[in-house]
């Protein structure tokens, strides 16, 4: 039994019948806060995005949004440089030299392919490993960008539910002679609706378009990386492994001093 979708689930309904008890118990706030639309949008939208995936993912929801606001940019300067030092002393000295730099390398994935090489595996396999590994990493990322674009999409149809929910109190109580009253409903119809595209298309739709971004940028780094791994284990000239490398940017972007204007 998948816990989340019966939590999710019968959350969100109850989310929806706690904004319609506020909304008839008069507790509806003021202006722009609205007690009822809150709840609907806020629980509604997360209770049932909780139900569209399953418990771990969702617990990860907090980790992806950390990624997208304090996510730190690939230095691809110093992983170009880390490359071409290694073609240049495996060039020199083997690769069997490499080992001793390997603990000193902070790009894990960069680590692992200077590892494989070191072990003197096949390239076609340090391919097939490297695809691998980045092919799961992608899966993940994939998971965070669905679960915020779920969530962009619920967030306005929460808004929509709101906004009904206010319009039926509205009219329900239009032949009570309490203007203040089918004020109030009407105010929940409005801010609903307010609430769930904003919280939509500032926040959640924002983060998923975020995290598919931070996806390709991590997908072109490991491309890079994996194209100066497989030039180095097939004892490719540094000026070559170089112009592999340059390939992956235009003329204007490439990070680094070339090896020819640095002399080496």
């Amino acid at each position: 039994m998948d816990i989340s979708t019966w939590v999710g689930t019968i959350g969100a309904a109850v989310a929806m019948v706690g904004a319609i008890m506020l909304e008839e118990a008069g507790i509806v706030g003021s202006g722009y806060f609205n007690i009822p639309a809150t709840v609907m949008i806020g629980a509604g939208t997360f209770l049932s995005t909780m139900a569209t995936f399953d418990l771990k993912h969702n617990m990860n929801a907090g980790n992806w949004m950390r990624i997208a606001y304090f996510n730190t940019a690939h230095d691809e300067g110093e992983v170009i440089t880390t490359i071409l030092n290694f073609a240049q002393k495996a060039r020199r000295e083997g690769l069997l030299a490499l080992e001793g730099d390997i603990e000193g390398i902070h790009d894990r994935f960069l680590k692992k392919g200077i590892q494989l090489v070191v072990d003197g595996v096949d390239p076609e396999l340090i391919e097939s490993v490297l695809d691998i590994d980045t092919a799961g990493m992608r899966a993940r990322h994939k998971c965070g960008e669905e679960w915020y674009m779920c969530a962009g999409g619920m967030a306005p149809t929460m808004g929509i539910l709101g906004a009904i929910m206010g319009l039926t109190g509205a009219l329900s109580k239009m032949g009570g002679g309490d203007m203040m009253t089918t004020i109030h409903s009407l105010a929940i119809a409005f801010v609903a609706s307010f609430y769930g595209v904003a919280i939509a298309n500032l926040i959640l739709i924002p983060v998923a378009g975020k995290l598919k971004f931070l996806d390709h940028e991590e997908a072109f780094m490991r491309d890079l990386i994996m194209t100066g791994v497989l030039a180095i284990q097939a004892g490719d000239n540094p000026r070559i492994v170089e112009e592999k490398l340059k390939a992956f940017f235009s003329p204007a972007t490439y990070p680094v001093k070339s090896l020819e204007e640095a002399g080496g």
